[in-house]
């Protein structure tokens, strides 16, 4: 998937994925717990995308001293390490030949770094402050017990839900409670929309 300069941040915004925001978030933070939530290929095909678009690019400078600790410290991490593991076991064979083939055409090698472009960046912050809204008009309404409208905006939000916690913006126990006041049971009503991803479960315990 490729997006001409011309299309703009609502053309591309809509091509996106839930998961998709949490890995342009991740990369961007070197979030290095989150990124080894998803799953190997989803990871490399929403980096595709960003390439593609023009929001990501390999890193062409070396990285600071305190971000090149940060990563060999986790490359040494048992929780790498069993992530490696369990990542070569789980993928299929089909699945590592399109990461190899990916990689490939973006031009990295397995321990390359990437970073966001200006581009990316602006994107991100652009998609957050919009995120931040939407959080902040689920709050009105939880405030002025209104579930009605609640319930409106929440069925509104499902792809932003995962970035809403992976960025820290929404807090797990106040969500919990716009689910109790909507009268609805929080799992059984998010496992419903396809658009959420998973991932975004770790952070409501």
């Amino acid at each position: 998937m490729e997006f001409s300069n011309s299309e703009n941040n609502d053309e591309i915004l809509k091509s996106l994925t839930a998961i998709d925001f949490v890995v342009l978030a991740a990369m961007h933070e070197t979030d290095l717990k989150t990124m080894i939530k998803i799953n190997a290929f989803e990871l490399i095909k929403s980096c595709e995308k960003f390439f593609d678009c023009k929001f990501m690019q390999k890193m062409k400078h070396q990285p600071p001293p305190e971000l090149k600790i940060k990563i060999q410290n986790w490359l040494n991490s048992i929780e790498y390490k069993q992530y490696t593991q369990n990542t070569n076991q789980t993928l299929s064979v089909e699945h590592k030949e399109n990461i190899r083939k990916i990689y490939l055409k973006l031009g990295l090698k397995s321990h390359d770094l990437s970073e966001l472009t200006d581009d990316g960046k602006q994107f991100l912050e652009k998609a957050k402050t919009d995120v931040q809204e939407q959080w902040m008009t689920l709050v009105k309404y939880h405030e002025t017990n209104n579930p009605t409208k609640l319930k409106e905006e929440m069925d509104k939000c499902g792809k932003f839900i995962p970035i809403m916690f992976t960025s820290k913006i929404a807090t797990p126990r106040l969500f919990s409670e716009m689910f109790k006041m909507m009268n609805l049971n929080m799992y059984d009503y998010l496992s419903k929309d396809k658009e959420i991803h998973p991932i975004f479960l770790e952070y409501l315990k």
